[in-house]
């Protein structure tokens, strides 16, 4: 009986002995990645932008074998935010997401993004930090950390018919000044048989971009949107007078309209002077019948606009994915691929190397009146704090509505903007 004890207690050390190394043995093989790993990407943006990232994520999945991404369009920006805040509530995130940039801070603050520090401290061999344009990389820092990587960068510009300006006998260059862009826009327009059949500029009411280009113009003028500390300053004189140059223009001297859609009213000669991202640059020369120019947005007091567009940040949970995840990001905005994006759609560089890549050097030189782009990033400062908020944008696009559409006092619009962004930042940053 005794020996049959013995017996069990041995064979119970043995088994107790064996049992982590079987245990580490499985959880290695379950580490250990049994083909390629599979990443979702979140895109928004539609025509040259929305093709020319499919056209990347299918490159990256061919220079390699570790990795799979999938690109899935979320719509725009507007949209593609308020589902990314859907999938945090429903714990279900894409591992890389393209973000408007004054957003970083909204989801990294309550820790949906992860950090990218230790893996630009580890990645030593193919990634400089340094590389990046310090104004485009700074959007990607919450705090002392870094959460994205410039990627679809861009400055607000005006573009216009250069045949419509022909035929009126303007100049053969954009309006430098607002006060210049009104009288261009009261040439531009055309009244037949008492009914507008042209008007001289389109400015924009879409979710995405509406707030882009005011805050161009109350920059122009010396003012801002709102601080650092979210103080809102829409009632002060340069966004006032701003909100009535742009209420007068479409109300009293009938020479401009408000549209959801304006590049559609300018390809179809109905306007002749539109507001668009740089990025717009390749959709609009393209599809145009007519000779399109970029240009600066115009000025009053200064020259300066807000820097936009988009950058790479990664929500993913899951710390392999992490890793592949991170290959990705740095393959979308090396410079080959961002030479490539910067030829199909008109955005900026955001690196340094991008800007000195042969191909990107070959395509100024044979289009050096693409250049505008990089040219106005010397007039830039980041977008207004308030732009960070949930609704910020859709309160701003609702002020221009109001303004535009409704045709209501510059004062109360001005007012009531005010106290629904302040409402908003109590509620939902604060």
């Amino acid at each position: 009986m005794k020996r049959a004890v013995r017996d069990i207690i041995i064979i119970s050390v043995l088994l107790m002995l064996a049992l982590p190394a079987f245990i580490f043995a499985g959880a290695e093989e379950e580490a250990a990645p049994t083909g390629p790993i599979d990443i979702v990407y979140w895109r928004a943006l539609t025509g040259a932008a929305g093709d020319t990232q499919d056209e990347l994520v299918v490159r990256f999945n061919e220079a390699q074998t570790r990795v799979v991404a999938e690109a899935q369009f979320q719509g725009a920006y507007a949209e593609l935010l308020q589902k990314l805040l859907a999938g945090l509530a429903a714990g279900s995130v894409p591992d890389v997401v393209l973000l408007d940039s004054p957003f970083v801070g909204l989801f990294a603050k309550d820790g949906a993004l992860v950090s990218l520090d230790s893996f630009v401290a580890a990645d030593k061999t193919d990634f400089d930090l340094t590389d990046y344009v310090p104004g485009l990389l700074q959007d990607g820092y919450y705090g002392k950390n870094l959460y994205a990587l410039p990627f679809m960068r861009s400055t607000p510009l005006i573009y216009y018919n250069a045949d419509m300006f022909r035929e009126v006998g303007l100049p053969d260059r954009a309006p430098d000044t607002w006060d210049e862009l009104r009288e261009f826009s009261r040439k531009l327009t055309k009244v037949e048989n008492g009914e507008t059949a042209r008007y001289g500029t389109a400015f924009t009411l879409s979710r995405s971009s509406a707030h882009w280009y005011f805050q161009g113009g109350v920059y122009a003028y010396g003012g801002q949107i709102s601080d650092d500390q979210f103080g809102i300053h829409l009632q002060e004189a340069p966004a006032m007078a701003v909100a009535q140059l742009w209420q007068d223009m479409v109300m009293k001297d009938k020479i401009a309209i408000g549209s959801t859609d304006p590049h559609t009213e300018f390809l179809n000669g109905r306007v002749g002077i539109v507001f668009g991202s740089t990025g717009s640059m390749g959709s609009l020369m393209s599809r145009a019948t007519f000779e399109v120019i970029g240009a600066f947005i115009p000025q009053k007091v200064q020259r300066l606009v807000p820097v936009g567009g988009s950058v790479l940040a990664m929500p993913s949970t899951d710390k392999t994915r992490q890793s592949a995840a991170w290959d990705f990001m740095k393959y979308m905005t090396n410079a080959a691929s961002n030479s490539y994006v910067i030829q199909k759609t008109g955005y900026m560089p955001v690196t340094k190397s991008a800007a000195n890549y042969p191909d990107t050097v070959a395509y100024y030189a044979q289009y050096p009146e693409r250049k505008v782009a990089v040219e106005q990033l010397a007039y830039t400062r980041p977008q207004a704090s308030v732009i960070s908020l949930g609704m910020g944008t859709e309160i701003l696009r609702q002020m221009l509505e109001k303004l535009l559409i409704g045709g209501l006092p510059v004062s109360q619009v001005m007012a009531e903007t005010t106290a629904a962004l302040e409402k908003e930042y109590n509620d939902s940053y604060k």
